[in-house]
């Protein structure tokens, strides 16, 4: 069995999560971490018993050569690592959003193209055995064709930051049930009712301090609508509760005989209705799956627990791809595709008209808002 060699590049909060995960996985190794706080750097590697801990991650791609680099660092860095990785063969799993613009998302996919190298993205909700149980159902016809899917955002964030933040995950669950996006169509606005304008664009953090950086967003609540490919039409709404509800948080896929219900970010509720119309009075049937829910022990898990195996599987999925050389079921390509579904949001509603994919120019939409 080949072990395989991982460094990690930024080594906060997701930073241990993900070595938590390759310590767990006996064909991988955590080799290195590279971290410019030398405070959480020295921290980290006393936990994972890792020695090698640089400040400059290009010298430790260089030292250690590991086979795979981990990047969980907030989007700003993003791209620079992952070109780094890639034009020194190395694969790269990188957390969501892919990067702040289509610019670097573009050349981040090609440059892993052009070095044979895989490139996944941290879409976690991927992984989940529900989704795949989903995807075996409508194959079969359990709820006819499918054309619509109801989206809904958890809240405890406005619309611009929810996009970079849990939106990206959102519209990659959609993405895993539609396919590829033909148009986009939204509407954004602010907490008064009032339609988002130029002068709301602001950065992140300036929104929500304590939110990780990812650049400029806008809007406050925000209904977007999409029309993949294949015919089906999607519904999302981003209504800024104050409080999160993570049971709130999922889509419903409605077809021609029946209806699918799946709920939250990390483990999953899933339902089932079966027949052409569902009104108030008729009951959802309950989907318990206990290859995610039970552990070996026969014992519930909990969401950290399933938050860990989720991160166990996508890694797997990721060695499996560089084995068999196809795209992680996360691929870059897929966070991309994330990625230009969050700026039609914007430049739609900019436009107030629908957006077809592909998006040109492939610069920030609200950069270029902002400049004319």
């Amino acid at each position: 069995m080949k072990k395989y060699r991982i460094a990690i590049i930024g080594l906060g909060g997701m930073g241990g999560s993900h070595a938590q995960a390759v310590k767990l996985e006996e064909n991988c190794e955590l080799i290195a971490g590279a971290e410019i706080n030398p405070d959480r750097a020295k921290a980290w590697g006393e936990r994972f018993s890792v020695k090698a801990i640089y400040d400059d991650y290009e010298k430790m791609l260089d030292e250690q050569k590991p086979d795979i680099v981990i990047v969980p660092t907030q989007a700003p860095m993003h791209h620079p690592p992952t070109i780094a990785a890639a034009q020194r063969g190395i694969h790269v799993f990188c957390e969501k959003p892919i990067a702040l613009n289509l610019i670097q998302a573009d050349e981040m996919v090609d440059t892993c193209d052009q070095n044979n190298v895989q490139f996944a993205i941290n879409h976690i909700k991927r992984a989940s055995p529900y989704n795949r149980h989903v995807l075996s159902l409508i194959e079969k016809g359990e709820i006819g064709d499918v054309v619509l899917m109801k989206a809904t955002d958890k809240g405890g964030r406005k619309v611009g930051n929810s996009l970079m933040e849990m939106g990206t995950h959102l519209y990659d669950w959609l993405r895993l049930f539609g396919g590829d996006v033909e148009w986009t169509h939204a509407h954004l606005v602010q907490i008064d009712g009032r339609e988002s304008t130029v002068d709301d664009i602001k950065l992140t953090q300036e929104v929500h301090p304590h939110d990780r950086d990812a650049g400029l967003v806008l809007g406050e609540r925000g209904h977007a609508s999409f029309r993949f490919k294949n015919g089906i039409h999607a519904d999302v709404q981003f209504l800024a509760q104050p409080q999160t509800n993570d049971n709130a948080y999922g889509i419903d896929i409605i077809g021609t005989e029946g209806r699918i219900a799946i709920r939250e970010s990390v483990g999953t509720t899933m339902f089932i209705h079966k027949g052409q119309h569902k009104t108030p009075d008729q009951p959802w049937d309950p989907v318990h799956l206990p290859e995610e829910n039970i552990d070996e022990k026969g014992n519930q898990r909990d969401k950290g627990s399933i938050r860990l195996l989720l991160q166990r599987f996508m890694l797997r999925d990721l060695i499996e791809a560089i084995e068999q050389n196809r795209d992680p079921y996360a691929s870059g390509r897929d966070g991309r595709d994330c990625l230009e579904m969050i700026h039609t949001t914007w430049e739609s509603h900019r436009q107030k008209a629908r957006v077809y994919m592909p998006l040109t120019p492939r610069d920030h939409p609200l950069e270029r808002w902002k400049a004319k």
